[in-house]
């Protein structure tokens, strides 16, 4: 699968999902961005620990989106 920031940054695009949901989801899991540090990152504009792919992904198949890595 590809980098669930890339598959985040689509679905962002084309309105399928909302950041705020995103968001919400990734704390869930133990993601500690504040939203504009996340949605930095799914943009590729800031860099955060390599644990944060997996974390993202995992949001993102709560949002119901095959992110797997």
């Amino acid at each position: 699968m590809e980098d669930p920031r890339r598959t985040a940054r689509n679905l962002i695009r084309h309105r399928t999902i909302d950041l705020e949901d995103l968001w919400i989801r990734y704390w869930a899991h133990g993601g500690n961005a504040p939203i504009f540090e996340l949605d930095a990152y799914i943009f590729e504009v800031q860099e955060r620990h390599p644990f944060d792919l997996r974390i993202l992904s995992w949001a993102l198949e709560d949002l119901g989106v095959d992110a797997a890595l």
